[in-house]
């Protein structure tokens, strides 16, 4: 990844800083009212006030203040509910000059208010909000005076306004409040704000109030900037860059104006003039980018998802100058195309349609996890926390993220970080799970809340679609609100939002992505049948969310085959370390309360407990913070290995397509990433930034080249290879019309792809050397390293999924002298024609709780500096052992590989340190447990 430099007048995005020439009177200034401290939060019947830091909120400022404990701690949740059902007040003194207090328009701008405010200004109501995730601007001309002024942003409890709200409503909207189990609040459908702040499945009810993002006067004499956006688009084969410029403009006339639009790693330069008013406040400017062979003409060098290339990010400067006043933004745009693909999968039109993303032309497999909001506490969400999250997203191979839609739109440094690291987004809208209201103010309020964020979110070349909503659609067809009786109603009031209002806003808004109305939903195919699909699950159409923990998922032939899988999961508790400060002694206990408050998803602690049974033993020890700990320890297992038999279950299914039209499916987004307190969840981090069991494995079911074994049949085995992240083509079989994809090995192909016409040569080669190699499968018995028997077989792939080997189960047994499948297992390596090893796997041929395991002794033999922040660290086992894990107390950072399969007496692995720490610190706190020990 690089970027182009450019020396700025105002920096970009969220921050900025004022430019004021010496030279004009009553220029541009803005005036920051955030800061630490220098805001008083008061709550009147509690006779709380306290300083407090804006951005922030009421949990946070009594936090900082030791007024309240840590709202995580045990079930604080519980006990602070009065500060949601509270009204807060933040007030402030502040100074302003006389050049501000004197300019033609003085604008008070808050990015954000959580959630429904009155605003005064010294004494002076200027206006309300009811919206957390909508931009308001107030008039504060002739109002804010030359020297101290005070403002007072009041809030209102969303709680009991949403209340009132259900009340007044002529007739039900639900669901009308979360299950008892989650300790959570009623009716936050009626609120346009943050839908977990009131509760969720795996998360508690903390409905925040205060002021959550920048807040500061803007003061100018004519028109300045109050967004831009640049998107890169391909225009009959010529690159182009669309700005668009948003402007706010002082008074009724119109002001004349020169818009400036640099993008130096390109040598591009537009100057235009223009002219705006407070109706048209738009201006709309494209950049050609000339074409090779123009002697002004730099190569475009494309921004490309994580694994297949570079992330090359350009900056684009655009200032707007009209008289005294000189305003700018700058946004990083990337160069590349996005398409979703819903075509017939077959002549057959029966068999439904694709639904797969091609990014530059290239059909490309999301590799994914879903996102939501990264602590109860939005101002606790530092640049470093989300930076760690997205790198240990990145490391383990993912390329794709769904922001899920009951949380927030992220910060800018979110979908930066996202830029940066390739990871493509698929942004939902905030709706999830629920009915809304339609009455004419809420939807004009979502109207300005659409229109916003993607005008704010558009230029990010990570985000590939947008979404209208999570699970709304399926929810209103399969009857989850009990609306049934009232059908036609509901649904009305579901087109009317999402279509009616949402729709036409985003495709005009931004054309260079799809808009799809719900997920999951049939795409096409639910447009065509009304917008709520028959089956909105279907497997031949658009994407499912899948979830059975009565399932045995360890066994790949329960899911389900679908065009896309943007939503699976099962649970798992965090790591042991993670509870331990919120946590009191006590509570480490199977039948501890604090244990089951913690679980916010019915009956979960027991479906977990059915679900370990299934595979391994139970823990015998006596005493219960052991037991619990081991509790912990085999959920993540059971959670890693059902997330990784399902993943490897849809990438072999990539280019296959069954005889009923099941299959070519092109994403797995695993339900979920990170974590928002330390309970037990569906992430694969946890709040703590602890990797759990099933980030390691994603590591593995993500891997470039997979060779992916299973048992068809309790008799068969079948040894797939996945080589998903190579340049792709799509072919259609002569017959049958069937797609299908295929590896880019034809020169031809390589040449009329976005690949530069240098790399043709070494990406031919490189696709040659994932598509061919030898596999390596070897039996071994539980009682010794060494192996029983080694068989090898070359391969060569004409698609990018398929069988390379199948074998009877009892025939390899014989050959290999092996008892029984409970006493031996099978590990699988691949090379290339180098020799050099490309994948590894490995499959139990029994169940754990039914192998015949030898106790295991793992020894940590020697830690090694690498490098800074980079350890090796030597084991020796005097045994197979099973899961190995590797733990180091509160020093944050990530292994090479844990829970793994140690089938030789020696092994290394890499620690890679997210802070300073020595080789000596890292042995002492190092732990290591393997299923033996339970």
């Amino acid at each position: 990844m690089f970027w182009f430099h450019v020396t700025v007048l105002i920096a970009a995005g969220i921050s900025e800083r004022m430019l004021t020439p010496h030279n004009f009177v009553n220029s541009y200034e803005r005036v920051s009212l955030d800061g630490q401290f220098n805001w008083i939060l008061s709550e009147e019947s509690s006779g709380v006030s306290v300083a407090a830091s804006v951005p922030g909120c009421m949990y946070s400022a009594l936090l900082r203040k030791k007024l309240i404990q840590d709202p995580l701690y045990r079930d604080n949740d519980v006990h602070y509910v009065w500060m949601g059902n509270a009204d807060w007040t933040y007030s402030r003194n502040f100074t302003v000059s006389k050049a501000v207090a004197g300019s033609s328009k003085v604008l008070l701008v808050c990015e954000g208010l959580d959630t429904v405010t009155s605003v005064v200004v010294n004494g002076k109501s200027v206006g309300s909000a009811d919206n957390m995730f909508v931009r308001y601007t107030y008039d504060v001309t002739g109002i804010v005076t030359e020297g101290e002024n005070r403002i007072v942003v009041g809030f209102h409890s969303a709680v009991r306004e949403a209340a009132t709200r259900a009340q007044r409503s002529s007739y039900v909207i639900p669901p009308n409040c979360p299950p008892q189990v989650q300790n959570g609040q009623c009716h936050v459908n009626q609120m346009r704000k943050e839908q977990c702040s009131f509760s969720w499945d795996w998360g508690p009810s903390f409905p925040t109030q205060g002021i959550w993002k920048p807040i500061y006067l803007d003061a100018f004499s004519t028109a300045i900037i109050r967004q831009v956006s640049a998107i890169p688009k391909k225009v009959s084969g010529q690159w182009q860059v669309d700005v668009d410029v948003i402007c706010d403009v002082s008074g009724g006339t119109t002001v004349k104006g020169q818009v400036r639009v640099e993008l130096p790693g390109l040598n591009l330069t537009l100057t235009q003039q223009v002219t705006v008013s407070a109706a048209q406040s738009r201006v709309k400017v494209v950049l050609k980018v000339p074409l090779v062979g123009d002697p002004h003409a730099r190569d475009v060098l494309l921004w490309w998802p994580n694994g297949y290339g570079h992330q090359n990010l350009y900056l684009t400067n655009v200032t707007f100058t009209s008289g005294s006043d000189v305003s700018s933004r700058e946004v990083k745009v990337g160069f590349r195309t996005v398409e979703l693909i819903q075509d017939p999968v077959s002549s057959d039109t029966s068999k439904g349609l694709s639904f797969y993303f091609r990014i530059n032309g290239l059909p490309v497999f999301l590799k994914g996890s879903n996102w939501i909001p990264a602590d109860s506490f939005q101002d606790r969400i530092t640049r470093d926390k989300l930076s760690f999250l997205l790198r240990s997203t990145a490391a383990v191979g993912i390329n794709s993220m769904r922001v899920w839609g009951g949380g927030v739109y992220e910060s800018e440094d979110f979908y930066e970080l996202c830029d940066e690291l390739g990871i493509m987004v698929w942004q939902d809208l905030m709706f999830s799970v629920a009915l809304y209201p339609t009455y004419d103010a809420f939807l004009k309020s979502v109207a300005t809340e659409i229109r916003q964020q993607i005008q704010r979110l558009k230029h990010h070349p990570s985000i590939i679609l947008w979404a209208g909503n999570n699970e709304n659609e399926k929810g209103l067809r399969q009857n989850w609100f009990k609306t049934q009786e009232n059908y036609t109603l509901y649904y009305n009031d579901y087109v009317k939002l999402y279509v009616t209002t949402i729709k036409p806003i985003v495709n005009g808004e931004d054309d260079s992505r799809e808009y799809a109305v719900s997920s999951p939903s049939n795409g096409k195919e639910s447009e065509k049948e009304g917008y709520v699909a028959k089956d909105p699950g279907s497997e031949l159409y658009g994407d499912i969310h899948y979830y059975d923990y009565a399932a045995d998922q360890w066994d790949p032939t329960v899911f389900r085959i679908p065009r896309m899988a943007s939503e699976y999961g099962i649970q798992a508790w965090c790591n042991n370390e993670s509870l331990s400060g919120v946590f009191a002694p006590g509570d480490f206990a199977m039948d501890a309360p604090m244990v089951s408050h913690r679980q916010h998803h019915g009956h979960g602690n027991i479906e977990m407990a059915a679900e370990v049974g299934m595979h391994m033993d139970m823990s015998s020890s006596k005493d219960p913070a052991v037991k619990f700990a081991d509790f912990t320890y085999l959920t993540q297992i059971n959670q890693a290995m059902s997330m990784r038999t399902q993943t490897e279950h849809y990438r072999r299914f990539q280019s296959r397509l069954l005889y009923d039209g099941r299959g070519l499916t092109m994403g797995a987004l695993y339900w979920q990433l990170n974590d928002i307190w330390q309970a037990p969840t569906w992430a694969s981090i946890d709040y703590e930034g602890r990797w759990k069991m099933l980030h390691y494995y994603a590591r593995h079911f993500f891997q470039p080249t997979l060779v992916s074994p299973y048992l068809r049949t309790t008799a068969s085995l079948d040894v797939y290879m996945v080589v998903d992240q190579i340049p792709t083509v799509e072919r259609r079989d002569e017959n049958k019309g069937e797609l299908r994809f295929e590896p880019m090995t034809d020169v031809e192909d390589l040449r009329r792809s976005s690949i530069p016409p240098q790399d043709v040569a070494s990406t031919q080669a490189a696709v040659d050397r994932a598509t061919t190699g030898r596999l390596t499968l070897t039996m071994y018995t539980y009682a010794s390293f060494s192996p029983l028997k080694s068989w090898t077989v070359d391969y060569s792939m004409n698609t990018t999924a398929e069988s390379v080997y199948t074998a009877s189960v009892s025939q390899l047994l014989s050959e290999a002298n092996c008892m029984s499948r409970e006493n031996c297992f099978l590990h699988f390596s691949t090379t290339d024609k180098s020799n050099a090893v490309t994948s590894t796997s490995w499959l139990f041929l029994s169940y754990p709780k039914d192998a015949h395991l030898a106790p295991a002794h793992i020894k940590v033999s020697a830690v090694r500096t690498i490098s800074p922040r980079v350890f090796e660290v030597d084991f020796s086992s005097d045994a197979v052992a099973l899961f190995v894990w590797l733990s180091v107390g509160d020093i944050p950072g990530w292994f090479s590989d844990n829970g793994f399969l140690l089938h030789t007496p020696t092994t290394t692995v890499q620690f890679y340190a997210d802070t300073d720490v020595t080789a000596a610190k890292l042995q002492a706190t190092l732990r290591v447990k393997s299923l033996s020990d339970i």
